[in-house]
């Protein structure tokens, strides 16, 4: 290894990696895809295969939302890289619209779509503590939601109108928390005031599986490199809060430290593909060559 990959290696906190599984998360699930039935939307095969709508829409560019046409063969965001964190409790990855739950008793994670802050209220960054569990909660409507939509009433109750759905996590102390949804629509969007939001089946096994005081992190890793069998892949989502502005030149940073150089299959690493890989944030990995380590 170079001295210059050792001295980026230190300043990326990863000196002490030896080998490329220390330097790289692993790529998980498969590739799988959906054919278009009579009357099918991608938002019927986002809910059809519980995934976020925004995430299918993203990885099939040129793909009419509403009218695709019958046969049409849909990529599926089902192969991820997992985010570099420890793996613990429960991990939520904004940019990507996903929760992680390594509290489950798996060889992998069960991966969840979710629902996440919109651009005026962000759901915030950070580390939490499942608080109390509320089956079937009441949605006390803060004062800020009512100005907004003068109709609602003060509070209301658990049924099909309750946006909460019928379970509940708080996060830590705060008014924020992890619940289902009355609008399948919103999963895989940014659609809510700062909570997360799952399917209404996603959030049931969540709520059983989770108890209170479990570890829950927040974290915002629009783009991450992983590997499977000696192949380097990219994956990059949108940065919708805007929090990561020099996405690309980390990215490069780390390549370099990494020393990933070489050919795969004909794709070079170069500065130009990563570039357009996270410029089309299309949210699944992507082979962009071989990780090669001086021994």
């Amino acid at each position: 290894m170079t001295r210059l990959a050792v001295l980026l290696l230190s300043i990326l906190g990863l000196a002490h990696a030896s080998s490329a599984d220390d330097l790289l998360e692993p790529v998980l699930g498969v590739q799988r895809s959906a054919v278009i039935g009579r009357g099918d939307t991608l938002l019927d095969l986002a809910e059809r295969n519980r995934l976020g709508f925004g995430q299918v829409v993203g990885l099939n560019p040129g793909v009419d939302v509403w009218l695709p046409p019958v046969g049409t063969n849909v990529q599926l965001p089902t192969e991820y890289i997992l985010p570099r964190v420890e793996r613990d409790g429960l991990v939520i990855n904004l940019p990507e619209m996903r929760i992680y739950d390594f509290g489950a008793d798996r060889g992998s994670p069960p991966v969840l779509a979710i629902a996440i802050g919109d651009v005026e209220d962000q759901t915030p960054v950070g580390e939490f503590r499942v608080g109390n569990k509320r089956l079937d909660p009441y949605w006390y409507v803060p004062d800020s939601i009512r100005e907004e939509n003068p109709n609602l009433p003060s509070v209301v109750p658990p049924g099909p109108e309750n946006p909460l759905g019928d379970r509940w996590l708080t996060l830590g102390h705060s008014s924020y928390g992890i619940h289902g949804t009355n609008n399948v629509w919103s999963i895989g969007r940014l659609s809510t005031h700062g909570c997360i939001r799952l399917y209404n089946e996603d959030m049931r096994a969540l709520y059983e599986r989770t108890k209170v005081g479990a570890r829950v992190r927040i974290v915002y890793q629009p783009v991450k490199l992983g590997i499977r069998r000696g192949v380097l892949y990219l994956e990059a989502h949108p940065d919708a809060y805007g929090l990561a502005p020099d996405v690309v030149s980390a990215t490069l940073v780390e390549l370099i430290a990494l020393d990933a150089l070489g050919v795969v299959d004909g794709l070079s690493i170069d500065e130009d593909r990563v570039r357009r890989i996270i410029s089309e944030a299309r949210g699944a990995p992507v082979p962009i060559g071989r990780l090669k380590m001086d021994e």
